[in-house]
């Protein structure tokens, strides 16, 4: 039975002339009605304000463009679909995602992506060898990284047991509270999955982002472009299983442009 259903049962109940354990008490032993006695307007009142705030909160989690959102994902919906509905969103956060560190923090699954493939070919592949995708924020990434930098990480599929990390500084942007800027140096490792304590080796390390473009094979006015700027565009606070919606805004032309979708583990 959903609440609105159960609400309209309470209410029909309570409003009766009399209710059956009122009636099984005798008039003696009844407390004054000024001093403990709840009247039933004031016990209607409560279950009501009850029931709506537990609507609410179960809204929160079931909005429709969130839901459709989830139903497109998992239907392999096109493109444009997908990202039609993001549009829709209303974020969480109000735009200021960097503003609350406990939401980002985590360990977060990608499950859907736009333009992904620019970041790491291997999520072209099919299954079972493409790879998953996490992100790492927080002292989640603290622990595998160090301090003030978030990663990504390609494990499973065609990579086995073994992960691939690439991890980078990350400062929210003073001009816009929902914005990570990303800033060297970037590292690009091989290693264990996430926790496993299995020991990274260094692949790449890059001090600046031109040579770290560079080193991806970027034209020379890739390699000029501004630092990466990465967006949040609706981040819940949920706690496992929240959504996350980001996009690269600006810096490296590459990967302008792409699109993640993450939840929260």
């Amino acid at each position: 039975m959903n609440p609105s259903s159960s609400l309209a049962l309470i209410l029909l109940i309570l409003t009766r002339k009399e209710t059956l354990a009122l009636q099984s008490i005798p008039s003696e032993g009844l407390l004054r009605p000024s001093a403990e006695l709840l009247s039933r307007r004031t016990l209607i009142s409560s279950v009501a304000s009850t029931a709506i705030l537990f609507t609410s909160t179960i809204s929160y989690a079931e909005t429709n463009d969130r839901s459709d959102l989830l139903r497109a994902i998992s239907r392999k919906a096109s493109d444009e679909e997908v990202i039609g509905i993001i549009e829709n969103l209303q974020d969480p956060s109000g735009g200021k995602a960097t503003f609350y560190p406990d939401r980002l923090e985590g360990q977060w699954e990608l499950i859907w992506s736009y333009k992904a493939e620019a970041f790491s070919p291997l999520l072209k592949l099919p299954e079972p060898f493409r790879p998953e995708s996490y992100q790492y924020l927080g002292s989640a990434a603290a622990q595998e990284v160090g301090d003030g930098r978030i990663a990504q990480g390609l494990t499973g599929g065609i990579l086995g047991k073994s992960q691939l990390w690439l991890s980078s500084g990350a400062v929210p942007f003073e001009d816009d509270p929902s914005v990570l800027e990303i800033q060297p140096p970037f590292r690009f490792q091989l290693g264990g999955k996430y926790g496993s304590g299995v020991p990274k080796k260094m692949i790449v390390e890059s001090g600046s982002d031109a040579e770290f473009r560079q080193v991806n094979g970027r034209s020379k006015e890739e390699q000029a472009a501004g630092k990466n700027q990465y967006q949040q565009m609706y981040l819940e606070n949920i706690g496992p299983g929240s959504l996350r919606v980001s996009s690269v805004i600006a810096g490296d032309p590459v990967i302008v442009g792409e699109i993640f979708v993450h939840r929260k583990l």
